[in-house]
């Protein structure tokens, strides 16, 4: 029986496959549990669809990953008169700074740093995006 899956099922696919099964695997175990669904005309139509509306948000997020590399994120914090920086960057702070240049809105982005910025200078961190595409920020921290 073909069945499409509904998500990824370990020894068998990924989400949106579509395979051959048993019937009885596919009867008492993929559909009971809503892990697939047969595949015939209407949902293979139906998977054709959403699969090209996935590979238009993966360019998507392609285009958006090369944009957040080109840019260049910059934050003031204050330091004193023998150059100590009072405050940090952190993962929140860069989120906000992403969403305030318009270029993140809803999208679920994870900032990766080892450990709050405290000095001053040119960092990196790296953003990581939906479908496993990950962009590279850099941030400039000055003195206000």
């Amino acid at each position: 029986m073909k069945v499409i899956l509904l998500s990824d099922v370990r020894g068998i696919g990924k989400r949106n496959d579509v395979k051959s099964v048993s019937d009885g695997y596919a009867r008492n175990f993929l559909l009971p549990q809503k892990l697939a669904r047969i595949a015939n005309e209407q949902s293979l139509g139906e998977l054709s669809a959403i699969q090209k509306n996935d590979k238009a948000t993966e360019e998507r997020l392609e285009r958006l990953a090369k944009l957040l590399s080109e840019r260049e994120l910059q934050f003031n914090l204050k330091v004193d008169k023998k150059g100590v920086v009072f405050g940090s960057v952190n993962k929140e702070d860069i989120l906000k700074g992403l969403r305030d240049t318009g270029l993140i809105t809803k999208d679920r982005v994870e900032i990766k740093i080892s450990k709050p910025l405290k000095e001053l200078g040119v960092h990196e961190a790296e953003a990581h995006l939906p479908k496993g595409i990950m962009a590279k920020l850099k941030i400039k921290i000055e003195a206000e």
